[in-house]
């Protein structure tokens, strides 16, 4: 059984883990609007880890808190930590929710882009193809004997 000191370790360690969290994800914010793809991989990479370890604490809090029949008796400060912590919680998914939307907007005006950059090389593969006499005709000279 977990006592009251392990529930206010998970606690704590849980708040520690979503301002990392927090903090990740301004450099996550900052590496989109500045276009720094590599960046934002390795922001990735480092969010990720933490994400599962938020994960692994937030299980562990759970079953630990789980064991008790009643509310369990943490201190006044460690509930407000606790509150504190899912709004942290939900200020994290409402700005990776808006880090995904930004990310599929410039993923959308980079394929537009590009699809206006293939269509202007077609053009000017196809104007480049009609400015040049067709040498299969012999370049336009008539050479028959017909008289």
């Amino acid at each position: 059984m977990a006592s009251i000191e392990d529930l206010q370790r998970g606690i704590d360690l849980r708040h520690e883990q979503l301002t990392t969290l927090l903090q990740l994800t301004d450099r996550q914010e900052t590496a989109i609007a500045s276009g720094h793809m590599n960046e934002l991989m390795s922001v990735l990479g480092e969010k990720q880890r933490a994400v599962e370890a938020f994960v692994k604490t937030s299980e562990t809090l759970k079953l630990d808190r789980d064991t008790f029949a009643d509310r369990p008796a943490i201190s006044d400060a460690h509930r407000a930590r606790n509150d504190e912590c899912l709004r942290m919680h939900e200020e994290l998914l409402r700005r990776e929710a808006a880090c995904q939307s930004a990310l599929e907007t410039s993923r959308d005006e980079i394929a537009g882009e590009l699809a206006r950059g293939e269509g202007a090389r077609r053009a000017a593969a196809g104007y480049g193809q009609a400015n040049r006499p067709d040498r299969g005709q012999g370049g336009g000279l008539d050479l028959s004997n017909d008289g």
